[in-house]
């Protein structure tokens, strides 16, 4: 695409080149709709704005099919409005896709219109924090071929279609950048998950459709936070480590048995072991006196109860006594290669 040389053309940090690079090679058939409209909208000047407009992809919204204003309007119809569908027939809708225009500024895009953000998209990149910077908001990304489109197309789970009454999300339109009705219509080329834990995607599944209905699980797990667990990705992470886990279905078991594990965060060991001791009978005012090693007494409790410190020290974790419940995962894990 053009905006694609566009953007390889820009003046730029090296740092910047390489980021934009990577990020551009598994942009998904919604993301490369979205930025085109983006650089259209806000033509980037440098790699600094390439960067920003890459982070802003998620404040865009995708209306499709909606490449013309009555298909606006149809949309409209068929996905905001209250409308009964016996009804649609007395609408004009391209007049309805104007007012829709008018009420949410956007472009058409091919066979979609894009919503410009309701506010200013923030400018994240500053110029300095581009190691901080994380491609995030995923689970899992899929790469799709066809018979239309053997060179195939990237798509990142999860998929909100079915969480916004129906509007179509990413499948949608990876399939119609394919070519294809249904996933089956598609073959796998490439899969890749946001925990670094997890090894190669395609030898761990047979099914496609096993594939994404775990990749979509992933997705709404991570972005509930695990309904709301207070640390939820740090104790996910400590768990992922301490049972070593390599594959996509244990992690989601794993997941959602957070509560068979014991964690306490690094900092805050020492308050741990004095509570211990109180509750063992150490006085508080030799506590605080100063002539309790805090430090070994917490090593060797620890060492008894199981703990074990994750790889970047931030949290100890232990194996409590409630049951682990499989619903993903066999207990014994074979081999499947995903054909």
């Amino acid at each position: 695409m053009d905006w694609y040389e566009r953007l390889n053309s820009l003046p730029a940090m090296w740092q910047e080149t390489i980021w934009i690079h990577d990020r551009l090679e598994t942009l998904t058939a919604k993301e490369s709709i979205i930025l085109g409209a983006a650089m259209l909208w806000r033509p980037p000047e440098n790699g600094a704005d390439a960067v920003n407009h890459l982070l802003s992809l998620p404040d865009y919204e995708v209306c499709s099919p909606a490449g013309s204003y009555a298909q606006l309007g149809q949309f409209y119809l068929d996905y905001e409005a209250s409308v009964p569908k016996k009804l649609h027939a007395y609408v004009d809708k391209e007049q309805l896709g104007r007012l829709y225009e008018d009420a949410h500024p956007g472009l058409f895009v091919g066979n979609c219109y894009v919503q410009y953000p309701t506010r200013e998209p923030s400018i994240i990149y500053d110029g300095t924090n581009l190691g901080a910077l994380d491609d995030a908001g995923w689970s899992v990304k899929l790469k799709l071929a066809s018979e239309q489109n053997p060179d195939g197309v990237w798509l990142r789970l999860p998929d909100y279609s079915d969480t916004s009454d129906g509007r179509p999300d990413e499948f949608r339109l990876a399939l119609g950048e394919l070519g294809a009705d249904t996933i089956d219509d598609c073959s796998l080329l490439e899969a890749k998950c946001i925990l670094p834990e997890i090894g190669d995607l395609m030898s761990q599944y047979h099914s496609l459709q096993d594939l994404v209905y775990d990749g979509q699980d992933l997705g709404f797990v991570l972005d509930e936070h695990g309904q709301g667990m207070p640390d939820f990705m740090a104790r996910f992470a400590a768990a992922l480590e301490y049972e070593d886990c390599t594959r996509l279905d244990f992690a989601l078991d794993i997941s959602q048995n957070l509560a068979c594990y014991n964690f306490i965060p690094a900092d805050e060991v020492k308050d741990y072991a004095a509570k211990c001791l109180r509750g063992q009978g150490m006085p508080d005012e030799i506590l605080s006196s100063g002539c309790v090693d805090l430090d070994a007494f917490a090593e060797d409790m620890l060492e008894q109860q199981g703990y074990i410190l994750t790889r970047n020290e931030s949290v100890y974790i232990a194996r409590n006594e409630r049951q682990f419940t499989r619903e993903h995962s066999l207990e014994t894990l074979p081999s499947m290669v995903l054909e």
